[in-house]
């Protein structure tokens, strides 16, 4: 009898821990239910080293910003960790790599608008990743992995390996959203920016990504760019190349912690990694023939090329593999984009093969 009676009070306890686990598991994964989905959605192409992301979880951007903002990518990574991952303990490592690219704006045959841009860079694998936040536009943007830590030893492959991925909408380096605005960075050899009023802070990615979620137009991006105080990525110099489905663009920069707009002149504008305008000091202008070559093929074709001759267009100003430097890095356009600004979309070529272009809608 007394055996029976333990036998019964251990299959209660049993399943009463079962039970238990039961709901555990089932709270976690409402909890999580949206970064589940997200890192489950990694898919890897692993022959063009692209990391395919469709995004549903909730980033909390407006949350972000109304706390502040952050001042460096080590308090991003903070928020990301404290917000977006609930305390998990992870250990993110965030690596700005040097970023020499080109971007461009034209008119189509079609009267539509593209940007074209190559972001040179040192080669790593890269993802795509489409956006649909509740409060904010859709977007599909790009991001250099090395940005999360990852590297040729340590991918999105495993499960566990993609949690990092949860951060990559903060990290975007071109985009277009759902109405037609694109952005691209740049890089420039000068003075840091850091600017130090009492606005909220962001930094260059930062603001690439409201700029994705909430405007539409370039007048937009420009008036939200004047509210924040910016804080340039590994302590660096950047300029941004803002352009719209009506064919507006411009090139905002930072001198001495102003901000600079420089507006398209004509049918079409550039930039590579110097300053359109003067500045009141010395620095490293890097980019100029790249640029020269940008801007004859648009004057000879009068500012019209089709997407296709926009890609051809990147193509002539990319950068060609180095030998590896001594610690095995090798430097090229990591990839070159066409986005359609009328049907937003991005056609992407990635370490230079231009003969297999991927195209992916803003969805």
């Amino acid at each position: 009898m007394e055996k029976e009676k333990n036998k019964k009070i251990g299959k209660i306890i049993a399943l009463s821990v079962v039970g238990v686990l039961v709901v555990i598991i089932g709270i976690a994964l409402l909890i999580f239910q949206g970064e589940l989905r997200t890192i489950l959605s990694v898919d890897a192409d692993t022959e063009n080293g692209i990391y395919n992301i469709d995004y549903v979880a909730d980033y909390k951007l407006d949350q972000l910003l109304e706390e502040g903002g952050v001042n460096n990518e080590d308090e991003l990574a903070q928020y990301i960790l404290r917000i977006m991952l609930k305390g998990l303990p992870i250990n993110i490592e965030y690596e700005v790599p040097q970023l020499a690219c080109s971007t461009f704006i034209a008119e189509t045959p079609e009267k539509g608008y593209i940007f074209g841009r190559n972001l040179d860079n040192q080669l790593t694998d890269l993802a795509v990743v489409k956006t649909a936040p509740k409060n904010g536009y859709k977007s599909v943007s790009v991001v250099n992995l090395s940005f999360l830590g990852y590297n040729d030893t340590y991918t999105p492959e495993a499960l566990m390996d993609r949690i990092v991925t949860l951060g990559v909408p903060y990290f975007p380096l071109d985009g277009v959203n759902e109405k037609g605005l694109a952005v691209g960075v740049l890089q420039l050899q000068a003075p840091p920016t850091n600017q130090q009023t009492d606005k909220v802070d962001v930094g260059t990615t930062l603001a690439i990504r409201i700029l994705l979620d909430k405007a539409s137009t370039v007048k937009e991006a420009v008036d939200m760019l004047s509210n924040f105080d910016m804080h340039a990525s590994a302590n660096g110099c950047f300029h941004l190349q803002i352009v719209d489905a009506t064919g507006d663009s411009v090139v905002v920069s930072y001198v001495n912690n102003e901000m600079v707009v420089t507006e398209k002149e004509g049918k079409y504008q550039a930039a590579t990694n110097f300053y359109l305008h003067d500045v009141p000091f010395e620095y490293e202008k890097q980019g100029e023939d790249r640029y020269a070559v940008l801007m004859n093929t648009l004057k000879e074709n009068d500012g019209v090329l089709t997407a296709e001759e926009g890609m051809g267009l990147l193509n002539s100003v990319s950068f060609k593999e180095t030998p590896p430097d001594e610690e095995g890095r090798v430097y090229s356009t990591q990839w070159s984009s066409i986005y359609d600004l009328i049907n937003p979309s991005l056609t992407l070529c990635a370490d230079r093969d231009y003969e297999n272009p991927i195209t992916y809608t803003v969805d």
